[in-house]
């Protein structure tokens, strides 16, 4: 295989094939098209087979994608009750279990809860990282107790009737403005000259591998006649702490939020807003309706909140 192949890729391969449609798939999952049709041809090119033949009604299973199939339900079958295990004697009930976008302000609260319980007797708490779509699956999964994820503001009514549909609680953090983060040993900062989209059209730009945040788009797209220039200068990563270590060895640039309390110690990089954006980037939480939040969950949110803030 060219590459690997992970649950998430497993559960919406059977979602296209039940549905026979990866628009009406991506409808049901409350994922971009886009984004599903990337995944579905990257699961094709890791595999090396063809398992949808397309057309303009939908897609249709081929022979190989048909067994693919019976495969895959098996596995999901297999790892369905894997997140739930006997309790230990003595184990700690309310581990902190989080998914979340790639935000180190998410990753300090974290840490920092987590550490102020260092000395239970036995713990087993969670991160993960991924993108807006991915932590909400992981909170239907089960996989967690809380996802933490951020959206374009001006999507706020329809971001909160897809999480109820998909039977989750949406709580609001904060609305923060979206910032250019760069190296404050980047030339445009050495020389004085002004740092924007227009001035950083010559430099890297440094992208999640799979993010499909229409926002973004939206920030280059307004950056005209530049927007080809930039567009034709990306580096594309999965890893936060890759993205920053980039940030502070190079003069690439990503788009983020403003600085988390590490950020100039630990890269030697800044936070600059961008003037003129026309949205917020909004920050929230999903839990499963009706859950318990725990002590420990309450901390972290609070700690988050703080930060965000």
């Amino acid at each position: 295989m060219k590459g690997d192949v992970n649950i998430r890729h497993l559960e919406y391969f059977t979602k296209v094939a039940k549905l026979g449609s990866i628009n009406k798939a991506a409808q049901a999952l409350f994922i971009s098209q886009p984004y599903l049709g990337k995944i579905i041809h990257d699961l094709e090119e890791n595999l090396g087979v063809r398992l949808f033949n397309r057309s303009r009604s939908g897609v249709i299973l081929t022979s190989e994608g048909l067994e693919f199939l019976r495969r895959s339900e098996r596995v999901l079958k297999e790892l369905d009750g894997l997140w739930f295990r006997e309790e230990k004697e003595g184990e700690v009930k309310d581990p902190l279990a989080v998914s979340m976008t790639r935000f180190s302000h998410i990753m300090e609260s974290f840490s920092e809860v987590v550490m102020r319980h260092k000395d239970r007797p036995s713990y087993s708490h969670r991160l993960y990282e991924g993108n807006s779509d991915e932590a909400i699956e992981d909170v239907v999964s089960g996989r967690v107790n809380v996802g933490v994820f951020h959206f374009d503001s001006r999507k706020r009514k329809e971001m909160t009737e897809q999480l109820e549909e998909k039977g989750l609680e949406y709580h609001f953090l904060a609305n923060v403005e979206p910032h250019i983060v760069i190296s404050n040993k980047h030339p445009l900062i050495l020389q004085n000259r002004p740092v924007n989209l227009h001035t950083l059209a010559e430099y890297g730009f440094l992208w999640y591998l799979g993010q499909c945040d229409d926002y973004i788009y939206e920030l280059l797209g307004n950056c005209s006649p530049d927007v080809e220039k930039m567009r034709s200068k990306i580096i594309y990563l999965t890893s936060r702490a890759t993205l920053m270590y980039m940030i502070s060895v190079s003069d690439c640039y990503s788009i983020g939020i403003h600085d988390f309390a590490l950020q100039e110690a630990s890269y030697q990089a800044t936070s600059i807003p961008i003037q003129n954006s026309g949205f917020m980037l909004e920050f929230g939480y999903v839990m499963p309706a009706g859950a318990q939040i725990t002590d420990i969950t309450k901390e972290f949110i609070y700690d988050l909140r703080r930060r965000l803030s």
